[in-house]
């Protein structure tokens, strides 16, 4: 087997569609057996296939990361499953417009429970399992730019994402005397099946006039960032935020 993810064994949340999907299938090309959390049965079992049919071990569960059960659940069938895990990438999450005055507390729960909460308990596992096997592993957290630029109709999500940012420099901190690598991966406006509103004629507006890109980015320019951050190569950048947004941040 070759490839710079060569034996490794990874999972990731929400990894059925969109960005976790991308992440999913990169790591298989790069010779990860990977293991896909997700509620969305039909689009796991797809992407499931897609890492088989690359002629590495796939494996489907069903998780509800906004549940500590259902993430020590998880991580339970995939350690039965894999006997081990390498890399835990937590990028399950929900995107629930709101306008700040009319945020609900159920919308507000809702998306803390899972960008927020979920990435918590879910690099929490991950971490146990590798300290006990005697350390080293890599833990990689989805947040957004939306952590360092306020989102008009987001603030909720906004907050979520702010707390991913410190969740994996914390963690990082914590973690580095047992060799796990902490970093986090930042999209921009990446066109994923959680922003239909990227369909929409003001949405190709506001990317012509505020990123220097002027497009969308796809959720595969997510993806080698992630195989970085998941190899050896990452083994001294622990911390770490990298951000893929067409330049949105740089103005």
């Amino acid at each position: 087997m070759s490839g710079r993810l060569a034996g490794k064994y990874a999972v990731v949340t929400g990894g059925a569609r969109g960005i976790g999907r991308a992440i999913v299938l990169a790591f298989a090309r790069e010779g990860a057996h990977v293991a896909v959390a997700d509620v969305a049965a039909e689009d796991a079992q797809r992407t499931v296939r897609e890492v088989e049919q690359l002629g590495r071990r796939g494996l489907w569960v069903s998780a509800d990361v906004s549940r500590k059960a259902s993430i020590d659940a998880l991580f339970g069938t995939v350690l039965d499953a894999f006997g081990r895990i390498d890399i835990a990438v937590c990028n399950a999450g929900i995107h629930l417009a709101a306008d700040f005055l009319e945020v609900s507390e159920e919308v507000f729960d809702r998306t803390l429970d899972t960008n927020l909460k979920g990435q918590f308990f879910c690099a929490q596992a991950a971490a146990r399992h590798m300290v006990e096997r005697g350390g080293g592993g890599k833990i990689i957290i989805t947040s957004s730019v939306s952590a360092e630029i306020a989102d008009a109709g987001a603030s909720h999500y906004c907050v979520g994402k702010g707390g991913s940012q410190m969740l994996m420099r914390s963690a990082a901190l914590e973690l580095a005397q047992h060799d796990i690598q902490v970093n986090a991966i930042a999209p921009g406006t990446i066109k994923t099946t959680i922003t239909p509103w990227y369909d929409t004629q003001d949405a190709v507006d506001y990317c012509r006039r505020l990123v220097p890109a002027q497009r969308f980015g796809r959720t595969e320019e997510l993806a080698g960032a992630a195989v970085y951050l998941a190899s050896d190569e990452s083994s001294y950048t622990t911390g770490a935020t990298i951000t893929v947004d067409g330049g949105l941040l740089i103005q």
